[in-house]
């Protein structure tokens, strides 16, 4: 759709206040304010600062996997920097924050490509965000395979539950795994609609993605995952809770994995990720404000600050213009 302008910096604009206004909102909003001093200065005074620095440095990371991802697909259509492609991760962060699941990301990360090339960017930016699925859910399993027998009142009177429930989760990865490598198939059958003509190009770029270029997603998806778990479980112990590495991140993957099926807005409402840490993390501490303070500042630094960043890379987004429309009918 051609726009002018005007209406391409109204649109953005509005976003970009919708955006903030949700973040400043959030913080606004924190219930544990009180505490956090406290908190905070006990956390300093016990020489715990590098736990949250480390976490801090980990940031780019997390943001640099998925911006590899995405930079090695849409390369296929044309030369994107991987500056530029992680231009387009933080911008699309910001404008995902108000929808669930990540809607927002898949729409807006390919507005940084040519207009020509947006919705095939949009089609890239599902399989990047599918390949991340796929592993959040296949290591949540398996976090959720060793962390029930480790509570043994949650499998009571199950023999050899360790085995059971990891061979649930391996066998239920391993199909999501294959549906992945399948999704060729899956494309070209909904084109065959023609009522469905508009998205072909959105169809089309979920296939010819070779074998190869298909694992490496899930490779650099898994290294983001283990990113911020790792980062989950730095925090816990910056605010003194010290879990075994084993039991911690297994905890954790579970509370993510919860977290991926919640349907709240992509930075996830604070009170139900505190919630589901919480359930989770019950067995290991009853220190319940430190774990509500981990979750508050794993989505400052997941969330927000990344966030912020993508606000002031957003008016650099050129949306598709009359003059851009223009351009394009004159070269024909």
């Amino acid at each position: 759709m051609k726009i002018s302008k005007i209406q391409a910096s109204i649109i953005k604009a509005i976003l970009a206040v919708v955006a903030l206004a949700y973040l400043v909102y959030r913080l606004v909003t924190f219930e544990h304010w009180d505490q956090a001093g406290e908190r905070f200065s006990e956390a300093f005074r016990g020489n715990r600062l590098y736990f949250l620095a480390l976490a801090v440095l980990l940031i780019s990371l997390n943001f640099s996997s998925e911006a590899i991802k995405w930079q090695r697909l849409v390369n296929r259509l044309e030369p994107v920097s991987f500056l530029k492609a992680l231009a387009g991760v933080l911008s699309s962060l910001t404008m995902a924050i108000t929808t669930p699941n990540r809607i927002g990301d898949i729409i807006t990360r390919g507005l940084i490509l040519k207009p020509g090339h947006r919705l095939a960017g949009t089609g890239h930016t599902f399989l990047c965000i599918l390949a991340q699925m796929v592993v959040t859910i296949t290591l949540g399993l398996v976090g959720a395979a060793t962390y029930l027998p480790s509570n043994d009142y949650l499998l009571q009177d199950k023999h050899d539950s360790w085995m059971i429930t990891l061979s649930i989760s391996i066998t239920t990865g391993l199909i999501l795994i294959i549906l992945f490598f399948s999704i060729d198939r899956l494309s070209g059958f909904f084109q065959r609609f023609r009522w469905l003509k508009v998205f072909h190009p959105f169809l089309l770029a979920l296939q010819g993605v070779s074998f190869k270029d298909k694992s490496f997603l899930l490779l650099f998806s898994t290294l983001k995952f283990l990113t911020y778990i790792t980062q989950f479980y730095l925090i816990l112990h910056f605010f003194g809770i010290h879990i075994p590495p084993f039991n911690g991140l297994s905890a954790v993957s579970l509370i993510y994995l919860i977290l991926h099926f919640v349907p709240v807005p992509t930075v996830g409402d604070l009170g139900v990720r505190g919630s589901v840490a919480i359930l989770i993390l019950g067995p290991y501490t009853s220190d319940v404000p430190a774990i509500v303070f981990t979750t508050f500042i794993i989505w400052i630094i997941n969330i927000m600050i990344p966030a912020m960043i993508g606000l002031v890379l957003l008016k650099k987004i050129r949306l598709e213009t009359v003059e851009a429309g223009a351009s394009a009918v004159s070269k024909q």
